[in-house]
Formats: C-alpha cells, sequence, structure tokens
C-alpha cells in the first residue's frame, strides 16, 4: 500500500498521508509522495491540500522501518523526500497544510514546503534527529530557519524542543491556528476560499515571495515585471479589475469577486 494518496474534489486537490491499520507511512514514503505530487501537477486543480488520515505526520510509525537500513538509505531517502519538497513549493498553485496532531522529523520537513499551515492548538511540532545523534535532511533546517530566523532555528534544532500550536503561529511557523475540535472547518474554509480566488495571481505572487526568499530583494525586483506581464489580459485579471474599478468609482466597497481561475 502507499504513503500517499491523491485525490481532486473539484478545483481542490486532497494529498492524503495514510496512516491506518493497512496502510501506515514506511520506506515507500518519498516514492509514494513524489508520484501523488506528480498526479496534482497533471490536474486542473486549484489549491493542494494536504492531510493525515491519524492527524500525525511522520515518515514512519516505526523509526525502525528507515533507521535500520543504514546511512546510505537515509540519505537516499531523505533526498528523495526534499526532491517532492521542492516540486510542492514550485507548484503554480497555493497549497496549503492541516495538522492536528503530531509532525516528527520528516513529516515536519514535508509540512514546511505548504505555504499555509493550520494548526490545532494542542499540536506539537519537533525535529528529533540531532537529539539522538542524527540530522534532519529533507530541507526542514533550512526552511525552520527562514521562517523563525537563526537563534530560534538552533534553539529547536539543536535541543530538538517541541512547538505546540498557537505558539507556532507566534512564531511564524504555521499561519493560522485552530481550537482542536475546529480544525477541519477553519482549513476548509481557508482552502476554499483558495480554490475560489485568483490562482493565477497566486501563481505569480507566489513566484516572487519564493524568488526573494531565495535571492533578497534584488531579485525579487528583477522578475517582478515580467511576472505582472500581462495579468490584466487574463479573463480573471481584466474583469477583476473592471469590478474594482466600477466600485471605485461609485464610493462602494469592492464586491466579492468570483474568479475562473483563467
Amino acid at each position: 500500500m502507499s504513503s500517499f494518496r491523491f485525490e481532486q474534489h473539484g478545483a481542490v486537490g486532497k494529498l492524503i498521508l495514510l496512516g491506518d491499520a493497512d496502510s501506515e507511512p514506511g520506506s515507500d514514503f518519498p516514492s509514494s509522495l513524489r508520484a501523488a505530487v506528480r498526479q496534482a501537477y497533471a490536474s486542473d486543480i486549484r489549491v493542494l491540500h494536504l492531510v493525515s488520515a491519524s492527524g500525525n505526520f511522520a515518515v514512519a510509525d516505526d523509526l525502525g522501518t528507515i533507521g535500520d537500513k543504514g546511512s546510505k538509505f537515509l540519505e537516499a531517502f531523505a533526498a528523495d523526500i526534499l526532491a517532492s519538497v521542492r516540486l510542492i513549493e514550485e507548484l503554480p498553485i497555493p497549497t496549503v497544510a492541516s495538522l492536528a496532531g503530531m509532525a516528527l522529523g520528516g513529516g515536519f520537513e514535508l509540512l514546511l514546503a505548504f505555504d499555509f499551515l493550520v494548526v490545532a492548538e494542542s499540536a506539537m511540532l519537533v525535529l528529533p534527529e540531532v537529539s539522538v545523534g542524527g540530522l534532519p535532511m529533507a530541507g526542514g533546517v533550512q526552511r525552520l530557519a527562514d521562517r523563525v530566523g537563526k537563534a530560534r532555528a538552533t534553539r529547536f534544532v539543536l535541543l530538538s524542543e517541541p512547538i505546540f500550536g498557537k505558539v507556532a503561529v507566534d512564531l511564524g511557523i504555521a499561519t493560522h491556528s485552530a481550537p482542536d475540535g475546529e480544525l477541519e472547518q477553519v482549513s476548509d474554509e481557508l482552502v476554499q476560499h483558495l480554490a475560489t480566488g485568483p490562482t493565477l495571481s497566486y501563481g505569480k505572487a507566489r513566484t516572487l515571495i519564493r524568488t526573494w526568499a531565495t535571492g533578497g530583494v534584488s531579485a525579487a525586483d528583477i522578475i517582478s515585471t515580467q511576472l505582472g506581464a500581462g495579468i490584466l489580459d487574463t479573463k480573471d485579471g481584466a474583469e477583476g479589475m473592471a469590478i474594482a474599478v466600477a466600485a471605485v468609482r461609485k464610493h462602494e466597497p469592492i464586491p466579492k469577486i468570483q474568479f475562473s481561475g483563467k
């Protein structure tokens, strides 16, 4: 059985980490993730939502599934996950991940690839690798540092300190928190908002943010005009601007705009 399954529900793509008795995450985690992400690329979804059937994110329920196979296996395993993380970041649509329980090691690293992270207040995220003589190798260290800064990343990575729900939002690791019983509702509202939004603009804005994150203001300046070229000639751009201009001229608030994603 595969660790991941991709499902399409209209404009929403759902990436599901399986964790039932018949299909526990394990050694196929990277290959299964890669296959599911490729399905997402090939689809016409307008938002991708990562969830876990068990509520938790980890690469294996039994660490022996990975740890007993030695360094060479672990290196290839982590490199495969990192490749999928980069694919997710390069999707031309917004991405959302929801965490109800615990995100451990590689599971936490995967969540850091998503634009939006919605966490339950009792959720816990931790990178335990250094505390047991290892190293997070699937991109989590650098992506955590990008979100929280050098000092805090040093603390959470070297000391393997757990990070809980609301604190994760305060630190900028997560974007939204929800009471434990309301995680699904908060996540679904966000996902539906993104699924009906200006998809092309979302994609271009994500590229601009990613360019700034890797190359700074100057790199983002270079591509900003190129990214915006022709945006008002698209269906959503033309119609959205026309509605906004009409409202402003009437001194009225801009109404909710129905976007087609084109």
